[in-house]
This record gives structure tokens, sequence and C-alpha cells, in this order.
């Protein structure tokens, strides 16, 4: 604003002679005007801002002068060897993660490796000038469909069983997409010590391990070594189907008004530690699936049973609260 008010006086009130050439990326603009004791006043202005300078008298024909300067700006505005698809899109440094990953999809180049907005920038830069050939990748091709997949696996009880071999480069791809710091929280909710884990990439493959261990835990993917999980009868199903598993189940009926059911629920929650993969650990409502609870014919609560991880066939139970280490030599008993 400075550089053309400071134009516009210097038209008005004399003979003006403008120039302007490019330094690093940008122009400098000089204008030079008679003054009436026979010096000029220069005043030069360029994107760090305006000086002000006297010199000798320059004449010439203002109207003259700018239009040499309107050719100029015309000629040297567009690079002839830039991309002119490329004229209208915004600076990478100043659009949104979103907006760059969504750029860089619809190019049909992947941005799974790039970790921080600078990575990002740098990759859209490359697309942009042609260095990087968009040729789809398996993880822009099919991440919509898979996420959607993982996440109504991961989310829901009543997902078919993960009969498949675990899939670790869809699941890589899905946690590369989150944050560093929703990485740490997954981490921690799973008790994965991540304290030492710098880079993101670790982060990855430490969930990527844990995801592939729970799988190969559990056939219903509800279930995670070392924890109580809270379970449906569709999953149980699945759980207990014969030749699902090779590790026991350990169930405990309960109910939310029961007493003694409140007492034993962080003493399961430590047993569940200290069991780790060696058994599965659930828990069913039995007041939320009563017909569930009559098949297991429960008379007395809380109601813990073992079954067998091959057959699905009950080996033991007990009613009445039980403390950690009575849990733990109960779930031993058939290891």
């Amino acid at each position: 604003r400075g550089m053309i008010l400071s134009m516009l006086l210097l038209l008005a009130h004399g003979a003006v002679q403008v120039s302007s050439f490019s330094v690093s990326g940008g122009y400098y603009w000089a204008a030079h005007r008679q003054n009436c004791d026979g010096a000029s006043l220069r005043i030069s202005a360029n994107s760090k801002g305006i000086e002000h300078q006297h010199n000798t008298a320059v004449f010439t024909n203002r109207h003259n002068a700018y239009a040499n300067a309107r050719t100029h700006l015309s000629s040297t505005e567009i690079d002839s060897d830039a991309d002119p698809g490329t004229a209208d899109k915004p600076n990478p440094s100043s659009m949104r993660i979103k907006e760059i990953k969504s750029e860089l999809n619809e190019m049909g180049i992947s941005s799974a490796d790039c970790f921080d907005k600078e990575s990002l920038c740098d990759r859209l830069v490359d697309a942009r000038s042609g260095n990087i050939k968009g040729v789809k990748s398996k993880s822009s091709a099919s991440t919509t469909a898979n996420d959607a997949t993982e996440k109504s696996t991961s989310t829901t009880t009543t997902s078919p069983s993960s009969s498949s071999p675990f899939d670790r480069e869809s699941a890589a791809v899905e946690l590369r997409s989150k944050r560093v710091k929703e990485l740490r929280t997954m981490c921690a909710q799973k008790d994965i010590r991540w304290a030492n884990m710098i880079e993101k990439e670790e982060l990855v493959r430490a969930l990527v391990d844990y995801q592939e261990k729970a799988a190969d835990f559990s056939p219903s993917g509800a279930l995670s070594p070392g924890a109580v999980s809270m379970v449906d009868d569709a999953v149980l199903e699945k759980e207990l189907a014969p030749g699902a598993a090779t590790t026991p189940l350990m169930l405990d009926v309960f109910a939310t008004w029961c007493g003694p059911c409140k007492l034993m629920a962080p003493q399961l929650d430590e047993a569940a530690s200290e069991l780790g993969d060696k058994v599965r650990v659930a828990k069913i409502d039995s007041d939320q699936y009563p017909e569930f609870s009559g098949r297991l014919k429960i008379s007395g609560l809380p109601t813990i049973i073992v079954f067998d991880g091959q057959t699905g066939k009950e080996l033991e139970r007990v009613e009445g609260a039980l403390m950690k280490d009575q849990l733990v030599q109960l779930a031993k008993k058939h290891t």
C-alpha cells in the first residue's frame, strides 16, 4: 500500500520516471520526481519496506514511464517454465494438513510416509513440479474402504471373526494417519511403554505388534491380553466356538447392583494383568443378557466360569467374590 500511495503522489506532482526489476523473487520499484530546486526525490519500495533518498534530477514523460512499467510487469509476471496449472494454487506452507493431503490424493500420490507438515509441503511441491509421478498407491486407492472396515471391526462387538491373517500393512496405514498424541494415548490405554519412542514410526510399529498379537489372542478381536473386556452374548459365541482359540477363557457373570460383584471388579483387573496373554478374561452383565445367563444356569452372583480354549466347554465355576490370588490360581489350573 505504501508503495502504491507513493507512486500516486509522485505521478500527481511532477515528471516521474518509473522502473522495476526482480530481486529475490519479488519486484523492486524505483521512482524519481523532479523538484523545483533542481534536485530529485527517489522513492523505492520492495517487500521489506519503503526508503527515501535524494538524487540528481531525472526527466522523462510520466505516461511513457507508466506504460513501460506495465509492459515490464506483463512480461515478467509468469515464469515461462512454470506449470500453468499451478498458477492459481495456494502456497503449500499456507495450506492446512488436510488440504495438502487432499490435493496429493487427487494427484494420485501417497502421503502415508509424511509424518509432519514440513514433509507434506515438500511432497506437494515436488508433485506440482512433476518430480513425483502420480501413481495410485495401495493406501490411496483403498484407504477409505479399509478405514471404514477396520473402524467398524474395532468399535462393535458383533463384527465377524478375524479368521483371515492379520494385515500389518493396512493396520500401519491407518495408524500413520493419526497424530502422535493419539498414538501415545492408544499406547497408554494398552499399557504399551512409549516414553523411549521418539519417532512416530516407533509408535506405529508398537501398536501394530500389539494388534497382531491381540488378533491371534481373541477370535472376535474384542478381547485384549492383560485386560478385562466387557462383552455381549454375540462375542462370547465367537470366543467359545470350538477350535476358535487355544487359551482358556475366564468369564465373570455379574450385575451392576451386586455388592460382591463391585468388590471383585478391581481384583479381576489385577488378575487379568498378571495372567497376560495366557488367559482371556471377560465379563458379561446378566441383566442385559438374561437368555445367555440362563443357558449358563447362573444361580448366584458373581459367578466365575473357566472355559476350555479349544473345545469351548466349561471346565470349572465358582460362585461368590474371589480375590486376585484366588482368581489367578483358578485360571492357571487350566492353562
